[in-house]
């Protein structure tokens, strides 16, 4: 019978995704797991190479860029395990990291998703960037988490040692009950790349579940390494999935201040982007203004048929992490949440 199948969606890296792989046969005890390898239409014969090496694998190809979210639910719906944990090709682990994901969903039937502790991969005592100790977002939707807000790391001397409730489990690795994952209906595909997560995370804690931070099991990530960083592509994934997700996500508008008031969030990263010379970032903000207004009845549909957007959940963070950062001076996640 298989208890755990992890997923993970592949597009170019040969060494990543051998490495990725190497590392799981290496750090994992229990027997009842499945290795699912989605080929987002690689063009560099790497998963063929990976399959070559680990037969054991299953390898699955799509017929076209699938990206995080596409990639992900085609593997999962082939997956047969209890329990599925997504991971990101440019992760390598430690002892026993998938058995402390699943004894803590085992002893804690309360908890739908959970994340391990995510390191840096070259600096290995500062949090990574995409997941660090567990994520967090403002009622603007812009994303944090615990060692990390926006580019300040944190070095990890076990401040964040006790597992935690957190509101969003980072996708470059965390586990889900997969009876769960098919009630949620899988990852929203309209995503992409970047903040499927988190929607998958809010959406999970709306039914009623809640998604938890497990330090004992501890992960370590390159990141940016199919999306580089800084890049057009970076910059216009996060900021439209930003804005997906407050639209579709978010239980009020307040009449509207509040769309303006995230519009004039934006706006002033323009400005900035201006003032450092990121024409990068600059593009990519009013492309994606283009694509809300080119996609407006997508995202009215999208927000109209999400019944689940008026359940409670009191784990938002109520003020602007932007303003927080960057003109009241709390670099710190201890500085903004207790």
């Amino acid at each position: 019978m298989i208890n755990v199948s992890i997923v993970i969606p592949h597009h170019n890296g040969k060494k990543l995704l051998l490495d990725c792989v190497d590392s799981i046969y290496r750090n994992i005890t229990t027997k009842d797991f499945e290795i699912i390898v989605v080929d987002n239409m690689s063009n560099d014969f790497s998963a063929d190479d990976v399959k070559a090496k680990f037969p054991s694998i299953n390898l699955l190809k799509a017929e076209s860029n699938l990206g995080y979210s596409g990639g992900c639910n085609f593997g999962a719906k082939q997956a047969k395990g209890k329990y599925i944990i997504f991971l990101n090709n440019d992760t390598f682990h430690t002892k026993n990291w998938v058995e402390e994901l699943v004894s803590f969903l085992e002893k804690n039937p309360q908890v739908g998703a959970a994340q391990p502790k995510l390191l840096n991969a070259v600096n290995k005592d500062t949090f990574d960037y995409a997941g660090g100790a567990g994520g967090f977002i403002d009622k603007y939707c812009f994303p944090f988490v615990r060692g990390r807000l926006f580019n300040t790391l944190e070095k990890d001397s076990n401040q964040y040692n006790n597992p935690k409730k957190i509101f969003w489990a980072s996708g470059a690795a965390f586990i889900i009950r997969r009876h769960l994952l098919e009630e949620l209906n899988y990852f929203d595909n309209i995503y992409f790349a970047y903040m499927e997560e988190i929607d998958l995370c809010w959406r999970l804690q709306s039914l009623g579940w809640s998604v938890w931070y497990v330090p004992s099991s501890l992960v370590y990530h390159y990141g940016k390494q199919t999306i580089k960083e800084n890049s057009f592509n970076s910059h216009y994934f996060n900021h439209r999935n930003s804005w997906v997700l407050f639209i579709k996500n978010s239980q009020s508008f307040e009449r509207g201040s509040l769309i303006l008031k995230r519009y004039i969030l934006d706006e002033m990263a323009a400005i900035y982007s201006i003032f450092t010379f990121d024409f990068n970032r600059l593009l990519a903000i009013f492309t994606s203004h283009l694509w809300l207004i080119y996609n407006f009845r997508t995202l009215y549909n999208i927000r109209k048929n999400n019944h689940l957007r008026n359940s409670a959940i009191d784990s938002i963070y109520e003020n602007s992490i932007a303003m927080d950062y960057f003109f009241k001076g709390k670099k710190y996640f201890s500085q903004i949440i207790d």
